[in-house]
């Protein structure tokens, strides 16, 4: 895999399977064309897809949820011994360095950004042009070697 993949999906929590498979699907075809026999790499697709399935969800529930006719744009591609994913929206701007929430409180939401975090390598917002981006990148390490 060494080209771009590109999504645009509605603003639309009904649209996060989808935004979800093909974040999976991306991640066990790039995964298996760098020798990944089976199960090697779950955790690698697992995290790569639950960091995108959760990014989608923000952008659907804490932007855009009033107005269905905007769009969520998903790219994916191969980079720096990985896989990045971008999820970029027209919603308003958020602050990124927001503290995770406190779990003595029991907030039912809040953990989005944190989970984020915890499984990807690395992470960076951007606000440009009234669109923000998400851009999480995942390391594919040899289990293996670790």
């Amino acid at each position: 895999m060494s080209a771009s993949i590109t999504m645009n999906l509605p603003s639309d929590i009904r649209y996060v399977r989808i935004a979800s498979n093909t974040a999976r699907s991306v991640a066990e075809l790039f995964s298996g064309e760098n020798g990944g026999e089976e199960g090697k790499y779950e955790e690698f697709r697992n995290a790569f897809e639950l960091a995108v399935t959760e990014a989608f969800s923000n952008s659907v529930r804490h932007g855009n949820s009033p107005d269905k006719g905007r769009q969520i744009f998903i790219t994916f591609s191969p980079e720096n011994e990985g896989l990045t994913a971008s999820v970029a929206d027209t919603n308003p701007a958020f602050n990124p360095e927001i503290p995770p929430p406190d779990i003595f409180s029991y907030p039912e939401s809040g953990y989005g950004l944190l989970m984020i975090r915890q499984l990807m390598d690395e992470i960076r917002y951007s606000r440009k042009d009234g669109n923000n981006t998400l851009t999480m990148h995942k390391k594919l390490k040899n289990p293996h070697n670790q």
